[in-house]
């Protein structure tokens, strides 16, 4: 009785009363049926749960519908034997638990068995004791290593989090703007498993402005500029991350929204794994929100910075800060293809204005100048005060053209503040500006800075200056302009662009229009102003026929004027009608400003002569230009 005992304990021991709380499914494969359902009635009795196939080709399907922690197959079947299914099954998953049964002797730690990695072969017919043992320590390792990869994954998980945190901690700890967008592009790219990322943050206007990108990106195929009131408006306001399969790759957008403020958008794209899982979503919202309040924070801090480096009299900003803010503007602009535009304004006559008027009454005119600036840049242009009678603008995002308008505005919004009014009562001021772009007129601050005080000098010597130009209506610049025979020669310096008066040839005006057209179909995007004056806006004029299959959309604007005759509309120029001005009907006039040229021709055909004035002085070009637009109340800008 006593041994008895002992062995039905013993066989307690070896054979568990129940399976593992986390034993997965067993999967039995043999073509004999009597064996599938006796291993079947063995482990159910244990609490198994076991599905039975009879084809190793039905276990490779089974095995795709689902996971099973272990698989027991017969060594010997039609079709595709146990070993070789041992192997597929290995393939897919090396660590999957395999135990064979077989009638054959050999098979028992055979090199067949062991190569495939199996290292426990039952005999047939099987000892119930035997597979409930061989199966209990199969499913242990199987446990184990379930419970191994989930601590990892925890602790990568943990690990993750940590990381996150860590660089959230980042962005909202970092005030300088400019390193919290490339580092939010490329963390987010890090994290969602991107190879490609772009950032855009909201502006003044609250449109969002490209910052940043980095990887497999073309930078001529993103925009500069987003509407937050274009087709992806509604969902960023939402404030959620969501993914477009629209193009040839997925993307991920990012909004960053805080307190219901859009403060930017980021797109990423290629993910390595060929799309975007829920927790890349999770990942971009936790970074995206600690993103949103950085920028918020950083745009404060910036204000503040600002706010100190002030002059405090004018309230326009320092040298230092001036220099640092265009070091990294150039620094952006080489990074990201941008160009920027780089001004500077003298009041030339300061100093005589302090000896005849006071220092008060200087200061008077520094701070009217300083405002009317101001009133007329956007929040992202930066003005300084280099000295009393210097000042120094950089202008975010502007062309050169651009800056040249710039500086036409400017030059007419000095002119209508009443600080500088109050001191030109007494004593005109003698206001120059300059501008130069990057990376057309350089790549430094120094050759910028250069070209900014070259076209200074330019205006200084231009014949807008010597003959005051600036106070003659229209058509008094252009008889004084013209002359005739007997008028003294033009004072045109030798450091001026050339001007000329005298005979010109009768087919220049239509030569001149040829040559223009060409140019402005060349480059259709080059901007600019041209204006065409004749006695009749004709089809035949040659601006008419070299433009006839131009853009709508070309950068420059043209405009005709003259009476009317055949021609009511064009697709890429503005007739304007004047009827009945006999000055127009007397003369014909090119006035083209660009920002690769300046070129005005002002001519009257007489008797047997044509008498002209022509020149590609800047300065002269763009006030006969601005003196047309006041005389017929046209477009300034």
């Amino acid at each position: 009785m006593l041994r008895a005992a002992n062995l039905h304990s013993f066989h307690s021991f070896l054979v568990p009363s129940s399976p593992p709380a986390v034993a997965g499914p067993i999967l039995v494969v043999d073509d004999d049926q009597f064996f599938r359902q006796l291993a079947s009635d063995m482990l159910s009795r244990r609490g198994y749960r076991v599905v039975t196939v009879e084809s190793a080709a039905q276990a490779l399907e089974e095995v795709g519908r689902a996971s099973y922690d272990l698989v027991i197959t017969d060594v010997v079947m039609p079709g595709m034997d146990g070993i070789s299914l041992t192997e597929k099954l290995r393939e897919r998953d090396p660590a999957q638990e395999v135990i064979l049964v077989s009638t054959r002797k050999d098979v028992k730690g055979s090199a067949m068995a062991l190569k495939v990695g199996v290292a426990v072969v039952l005999p047939k017919p099987v000892d119930e004791t035997d597979l409930l043992l061989a199966t209990e320590r199969a499913l242990e390792r199987a446990q184990l290593r379930h419970e191994r990869a989930k601590l990892q994954n925890e602790n990568l998980e943990f690990a993750r989090y940590q990381h996150l945190h860590q660089r959230c901690l980042e962005f909202l700890s970092q005030p300088d703007l400019e390193w919290l967008q490339e580092r939010v592009a490329a963390e987010l790219a890090s994290v969602c498993d991107a190879q490609s990322a772009a950032l855009w943050i909201s502006d003044d206007r609250g449109q969002l402005v490209l910052r940043a990108y980095r990887g497999l990106l073309d930078r001529h195929f993103l925009v500069d500029r987003i509407s937050t009131e274009g087709p992806l408006g509604p969902s960023m306001r939402e404030g959620q991350p969501w993914v477009a399969h629209e193009q040839r790759s997925p993307i991920l957008y990012v909004p960053f929204v805080n307190n219901g403020e859009l403060l930017g958008l980021a797109q990423l794209s290629d993910p390595l794994a060929g799309d975007f899982r829920a927790e890349h979503l999770h990942y971009a919202k936790i970074l995206g929100d600690s993103a949103a309040v950085g920028v918020k924070n950083g745009r404060k801090m910036l204000a503040l910075q600002r706010l100190g480096l002030r002059d405090r009299d004018t309230a326009a900003y320092n040298l230092s800060y001036f220099t640092d803010y265009a070091s990294k503007e150039i620094y952006k602009a080489r990074r990201y293809g941008r160009m920027f535009s780089l001004l500077t304004f003298s009041v030339d006559n300061l100093p005589l204005v302090r000896m005849r008027l006071g220092a008060t009454e200087a200061k008077l005119a520094v701070r009217g100048i300083i405002k009317a600036l101001s009133r007329i840049v956007r929040d992202s242009d930066v003005i300084a005060k280099a000295s009393d009678q210097e000042f120094y603008l950089l202008l975010p995002e502007t062309d050169f053209f651009g800056a040249m308008m710039f500086v036409r505005r400017a030059l007419a919004a000095v002119r209508e503040e009443p600080e500088a009014q109050e001191v030109e009562a007494r004593l005109p001021l003698a206001l120059v500006g300059g501008a130069s772009t990057f990376p057309k007129d350089g790549e430094d601050f120094d050759e910028l800075m250069y070209r900014c005080r070259r076209r200074m000098d330019e205006r200084r010597a231009s014949l807008q200056r010597k003959l005051m130009l600036d106070t003659l209506p229209f058509w008094d610049e252009v008889d004084l302009l013209l002359g005739n025979a007997s008028s003294p020669r033009l004072p045109v310096e030798d450091n001026a662009e050339p001007s000329r008066r005298g005979k010109v040839s009768d087919a220049l005006f239509d030569e001149l229009q040829v040559e223009i057209a060409r140019e402005l179909m060349r480059d259709p995007t080059s901007r600019g102003l041209l204006y065409v004056g004749s006695p009749e806006i004709r089809s035949e004029l040659p601006i008419v026929q070299g433009l006839e299959s131009a853009s709508p959309d070309m950068a420059s604007r043209i405009y005709l004027l003259g009476r009317r005759m055949d021609l009511e509309s064009h697709r890429a120029l503005t007739p304007v009608f004047l009827e009945g001005d006999e000055r127009m009907s007397r003369h014909e006039f090119i006035l083209w400003l660009s920002e690769n040229a300046a070129y005005a021709l002002i001519q009257r055909r007489g008797l047997g002569a044509t008498w002209g004035f022509h020149s590609s002085d800047t300065a002269v070009v763009d006030g006969l230009i601005t003196r047309l637009q006041a005389e017929y109340d046209l477009q300034p800008y």
